[in-house]
């Protein structure tokens, strides 16, 4: 749930013995050649020791409802995995038995789709039920927490907890990163720690709070002569125990093993292979010999029917294909996805082989899926985003006791925002008004049931919004400049040839476009709605609260113009130590309120030109910092029982330039260029005061 922050406007809250005995020798053979992959590995190299996030406050245990006689459920995630597993039969060599056995104990959906293809807002739909167009979600720096439309809205673990359920988690559930070259708890993307509120969860590993453990082999080794610290690749001499898979599924395990309690469980494990970097123990890749990797196909022509805006990653500064084919590391990569996915199921294994052992396995549903697919060079792409079916399209399996029959298959399309409604379904629990998916249990009692709307699928948002719709044969996008593509996957399952053009398909489009959502939520409050305030003098002022946002013609008027801007929060030094408080503008013309490495920064960026102040760094506890431009030439930076500094400003008077960017409290970036400042995170705790005066221009 949204946290609430105090300032002076309205708040807004904001199988042995299992559940697949008869499948075991089937897959016998399967699983013993992919295991071996597992042996011979060599132990790691002692690890330095890093600071905790120990300061982050626990969860408070609280009374809830009894659950008992509810099926267990386990929700497993694995980041990053495209559709190149066994049973969906995506790439020739993929290694899968555990996938694979899960996937045949119940039913498979050759045919589902996630929401958005990025981490963040996928897996804020997934885990709130909520299309990217009604939380206002679409970024991979944006904090759903922070949004306003989840007010009163539960999470999946939210409403499970609150229906009796014991909940726990291990590894990356909600949005999170590996922590960058140091393995930071905050940062780029969130880091370790991530988009996750304390105390969501009644067990958490590693901790409360914390959704990544440390990985024994940072990012950023350049193995692959690349040089992108956050896409690297190759085999590293760690045992799977000591990787944070490794780990996160040894905790799960033993939780499983040892819960013997009445209470149900709702458990949610995240498997962070295949995500990049692409490092896995060495025998997983030596497994794979480079001459005999089999590359996507691919054609050569295959963008020359598509529109202007669905090509902007080719030939650009960012051509990731054009630097992977001039240093041939096509092959290379594809080896290395293929082996971490082998990875990522060989822990997958280790699961279940626990949950079969224990007393919950006659009880116990069980879903695996992704937050998106991935691309290896198809369409000249890589990485993930964009709406074609590489991005979109996610392995997705459910078994559940007494309803689910081993071997069913549907090729149904199918949304993950429909996996919460499903679970509530399977558990007997009365579904949470706001959900936007919609129950697959007719799909799950029988395999031959149809399902009248497709999957869709956003990209952009806001004013900028793209959208695909993905039925049983067709995929159809309709971009945010209105150009579009529809492929026929009964004739064209690569997506080769776009029918857009074609006049006797338009009713198909117009069907297909009538499951496009209506209208988009944005994730933050009104402007009309922000505590703004003229006084008699002509001075604004503005109260605001983190996640505030006013786009350019809203932002305050802050040209030939004095300024100050107030903060009073408390300041978690493991969490808030690289952070933006509040900004306006952008690197070109704009100003920022942060911190770096727990020093208050106060930057203002003028024709491209970087100026900053900072004092010395904040103790945890409560902080008072403001900044000033008082229209004299000077800027100032003080924090209240610590220091103030003050300084030549790059300008004679007020800021010399109206930004053309808005305003957003407690975000990434903005005035920041990301390679400069890589651990900006948005502030993410509690902010009693965020204010922002603008004297009269007279």
């Amino acid at each position: 749930m949204a946290a609430e922050y105090q300032v002076r406007v309205p708040l807004v809250t904001l199988a042995s013995t299992g559940f697949f005995p008869h499948l075991a020798g089937m897959f016998r053979m399967s699983i013993f050649v992919c295991l071996l992959l597992s042996l011979g590995l060599a132990q790691a190299a002692p690890r330095k020791k890093k600071a905790t996030a120990s300061t982050i406050p626990k969860a408070v245990p609280v009374e809830m409802p009894s659950a008992e006689g509810k099926p267990n459920i386990l929700l497993i995630i694995v980041d990053d995995l495209n559709d190149w597993v066994g049973w969906l039969g995506g790439h020739p060599q993929a290694c899968t038995p555990n996938m694979d056995r899960l996937a045949m104990s119940g039913m498979r959906f050759t045919n589902a789709h996630t929401a958005y293809a990025l981490c963040n807002p996928s897996r804020t739909a997934l885990m709130t039920g909520l299309m990217p167009s009604s939380s206002g979600v679409f970024g991979n720096e944006q904090d759903w927490r922070r949004s306003v439309q989840m007010a009163g809205k539960p999470t999946m673990p939210d409403f499970f907890r609150a229906m009796g359920y014991a909940t726990a988690a291990g590894g990356k559930v909600f949005h999170a990163n590996h922590g960058g070259p140091e393995a930071r708890l905050t940062g780029w993307h969130g880091g370790r720690r991530g988009f996750e509120s304390e105390g969501l969860w009644m067990k958490r590993f590693p901790e409360q709070g914390v959704q990544l453990v440390e990985s024994p082999v940072h990012p950023g080794q350049n193995f692959n002569g690349l040089d992108i610290w956050h896409w690297d690749w190759g085999g590293i001499d760690v045992t799977d125990e000591q990787t944070e898979d490794g780990q996160t599924v040894a905790w799960a395990a033993d939780y499983i093993s040892k819960h013997k309690t009445k209470q149900p469980f709702f458990m949610t494990v995240g498997l962070y292979k295949p995500h990049s970097p692409w490092y896995a123990p060495k025998a997983y890749l030596d497994e794979r010999p480079l001459d005999k990797v089999k590359l996507p196909e691919v054609k050569a022509d295959d963008l020359e029917d598509v529109p202007a805006v669905a090509k902007t990653h080719v030939g650009k500064g960012e051509d990731n294909h054009g630097k992977i084919v001039a240093k041939n590391l096509w092959t290379s990569a594809v080896r290395a996805y293929l082996a971490n996915i082998t990875f990522a199921d060989a822990q997958l294994g280790k699961l279940l082989d626990a949950l079969e052992r224990s007393p919950a396995a006659k009880n116990t549903i069980i879903a695996l899926t992704s937050d998106h697919g991935w691309y290896l060079g198809e369409k000249q792409m890589w990485h993930k985003g964009k709406l074609w079916e590489r991005a979109t399209h996610v392995p997705l399996t459910i078994y559940a006791p007494t309803v689910t029959h081993a071997g069913s298959v549907s090729g149904e399309p199918v949304s993950l925002i429909d996996l919460y409604p499903t679970l509530a379904d399977l558990a007997g629990l009365a579904k949470p008004a706001h959900l936007d998916g919609e129950s697959l249990m007719p799909l799950l009692s029988d395999p031959s049931a149809k399902r009248a709307r497709p999957a869709i699928t956003v990209m952009g948002g806001e004013d900028k919004v793209s959208y695909a719709a993905r039925s049983d044969r067709w995929r159809y996008i309709r971009y945010a400049d209105q150009s579009e593509e529809l492929y026929d996957h009964q004739s064209d399952p690569d997506e080769w040839t776009n029918l857009a053009s074609k006049a006797e398909l338009a009713p198909i489009k117009q069907a297909l476009a009538g499951f496009f959502p209506k209208t988009w939520n944005k994730a933050y409050r009104p402007a009309d709605q922000l505590g703004r305030v003229q006084v008699e003098d002509g001075s604004l002022l503005y109260a605001l609260m983190p996640g505030d946002k006013l786009a350019g013609s809203d932002a305050p008027p802050i040209l030939n113009r004095a300024f100050s801007v107030e903060a009073m929060f408390d300041y978690v030094p493991a969490i808030d130590q690289d952070s933006s408080l509040i900004h306006q503008g952008d690197a070109e013309n704009g100003w920022v309120l942060h911190l770096v490495e727990g020093r208050p920064m106060f930057t203002v960026n003028v024709n491209g030109v970087r100026t900053s102040l900072s004092t010395n760094a904040l103790t945890a506890g409560p902080a008072f910092v403001q900044a000033m431009i008082p229209g004299n030439g000077t800027m100032a930076l003080s924090v209240r029982g610590v220091s103030e500094i003050i300084d030549r400003a790059p300008f004679p008077a007020g800021f010399p330039v109206q930004p053309d960017l808005g305003l957003e409290a407690a975000a990434s970036f903005g005035p920041l260029k990301n390679r400069e400042f890589p651990n900006s995170t948005p502030f993410d705790g509690p902010m009693q005061r965020l204010e922002l005066t603008v004297l009269s221009p007279n």
